[in-house]
């Protein structure tokens, strides 16, 4: 018996450590998790989002996440601070991420944005929190640490109608920071995420625009997500998407302004998957603020005449 507690938990630290990644359903709001270069509205400032994840609800130690992010825009430059908390049973995983990205104009509706990330790591466990039968063993009693650094970049191309992006928010597989070890030695299990969206139709009415993400892990067999979004009258928002691995997702959401978006979705296991129960929730709020509103501003949108020129407001969520 002690053998084979052994042996899960070294399985289950092996399977923490190659894939601590987190996956998520909103992807199409949150492009700034898996994707450096990624750049909010120009016109935005200063904003931030938050994300929490609650997977497999109802059974114990389930995993749990919270994602923080800000950002900072001045002129053509972007810069980004991430916070991650990802817990699942006894294993924590903690990451603090800062980047920077640049925006090019490629022509009058299309830009480009590049983007570089550095990331700090910390994982941990506390087995002595583990129920066991060989109570004393100092194996199962003890805790664990280790800290890590890691470098990404990212791609992405925005369009008033389309969006493409390619990202690599971890090149390097988690090493320990230490003399023992060769920092970056190891690039087995680099994360690559491409993502991509096209508005089939886009009106003052509704907005119809479906997404998709694809990832890729060495080791790992190739994981995917398509959604089919709407927007109707630039206030409600609504998804049904599939993942791989035989999940149905569904989204709601309300847009409050231009600068305040909520959206909740439900993750719905398909066939076999559904008997165990257990359900997944994740919600997004986000935020984005034009700093210098003012009535200097409105200057650049007068007419001739001297009249205010009101612009079209069109939503945006990727």
């Amino acid at each position: 018996m002690k053998k084979l507690i052994l042996l899960l938990i070294i399985l289950q630290s092996t399977l923490l450590l190659c894939q601590n990644r987190v996956n998520f359903s909103q992807y199409m709001h949150n492009h700034q998790i898996f994707n450096p270069g990624y750049v909010e509205d120009n016109n935005k400032h200063v904003g931030g989002s938050l994300l929490y994840r609650m997977q497999w609800m109802g059974f114990e130690g389930s995993p749990s996440t919270f994602i923080g992010n800000g950002f900072y825009n001045i002129k053509k430059h972007t810069f980004n601070l991430q916070l991650l908390s990802d817990n699942i049973t006894i294993f924590r995983h903690l990451e603090a991420g800062l980047s920077y990205s640049y925006l090019v104009k490629l022509d009058r509706n299309t830009t480009m944005a590049l983007g570089l990330k550095a990331t700090y790591n910390q994982q941990s466990a506390n087995y002595g929190a583990l129920t066991y039968f060989d109570a004393g063993d100092q194996a199962l009693s003890s805790s664990y640490r280790k800290s890590s650094v890691n470098f990404g970049g990212g791609v992405f191309v925005r369009n008033k109608d389309w969006y493409a992006g390619v990202g690599a928010p971890y090149i390097f597989n988690n090493k320990n920071v230490d003399a023992s070890t060769k920092l970056f030695n190891d690039i087995s299990y680099s994360h690559l995420y491409v993502s991509g969206g096209y508005k089939v139709v886009d009106n003052f009415i509704y907005v119809l625009y479906p997404t998709a993400l694809v990832k890729w892990t060495k080791g790992a067999p190739l994981s995917a997500g398509i959604d089919v979004n709407l927007i109707w009258n630039e206030r409600i928002w609504g998804g049904i998407g599939y993942r791989t691995g035989n999940t149905a997702v569904f989204s709601i959401g309300v847009i409050l302004k231009e600068d305040f978006k909520a959206v909740y979705s439900y993750d719905l296991g398909l066939g076999a998957v559904n008997r165990y129960g257990g359900m997944t929730h994740e919600l997004s709020i986000g935020y984005g603020m034009n700093l210098y509103r003012s009535s200097f501003t409105q200057r650049k949108f007068t007419t001739r005449k001297m009249s205010i020129r009101k612009k079209q407001r069109r939503p945006r969520f990727h």
